[in-house]
């Protein structure tokens, strides 16, 4: 499947989710005719070449979806790393600033594949200049953010604060905050040794609500470790 193809699919799951599947809503949106939507959904049209890189980023801009939304999950590729590297290739778009794509993930049990969905609009927009990942030996295509879902690391994370997570980072430290695949499920939790054994522990002072558990290395797995946030809670 060429991008084109792929684009097109992305369009169309785009307006069955969040249009209804209604092609005149989607358009008003879009500001765009249905002509020219029927252009870019054909397959025929211009031998299905009409969804190329300028109308998919116009169209990302007038839509307010992420940057490279309609090129995300080629594939064959890591969605993750499909779209850190392609925000990085494009990061002479802001001042030679590079983007660190936000996104949901879908997980499987015990696996260390991620399947992402790219995520709009966000709390902020991470972009630093080269400088700063060179600085901290981070690599661009290895980091991603993901929005905090639950309180479990409450006071320092909230629900709705964001962290950047460094997924070529694996190597469990001590205290060190991890975002961890627990049997198919992403959370963010401080690792302890205790006595030879790595737990997944929580910030939360409700150990009734959460209680430490232990870290399963046949159905766990770390996936990265967190190494920024953003909150709009002080």
């Amino acid at each position: 499947m060429n991008m084109h193809e792929h684009r097109r699919r992305r369009l169309q799951t785009l307006i069955a989710d969040h249009y209804g599947g209604d092609r005149k809503t989607f358009c008003d949106a879009a500001e765009m005719s249905e002509s020219r939507l029927a252009q870019l959904l054909s397959s025929s049209y211009r031998d299905g070449q009409s969804f190329g890189e300028k109308a998919a980023r116009v169209l990302e801009s007038k839509l307010g979806l992420a940057d490279l939304y309609f090129d995300l999950l080629a594939a064959g590729e890591s969605a993750v790393q499909y779209a850190s590297q392609r925000l990085a290739a494009a990061d002479v778009r802001i001042a030679g600033s590079i983007a660190i794509s936000q996104v949901s993930l879908k997980l499987t049990p015990g696996s260390t594949r991620l399947k992402s969905t790219a995520v709009s609009p966000t709390l902020c927009d991470w972009r630093f200049p080269p400088e700063w990942f060179e600085e901290r030996q981070l690599s661009a295509d290895k980091l991603m953010a993901i929005s905090v879902t639950d309180a479990s690391m409450a006071p320092v994370l909230k629900v709705g604060d964001v962290v950047v997570v460094n997924t070529a980072d694996t190597g469990i430290l001590d205290n060190a905050v991890y975002l961890v695949n627990c049997h198919g499920e992403a959370v963010i939790k401080r690792m302890a040794l205790d006595f030879g054994r790595w737990y997944l522990t929580s910030d939360n002072t409700s150990r009734k609500q959460y209680q430490r558990q232990e870290f399963d290395e046949k159905k766990d797995a770390v996936i990265g470790r967190v190494i920024l946030m953003a909150s709009e809670q002080l």
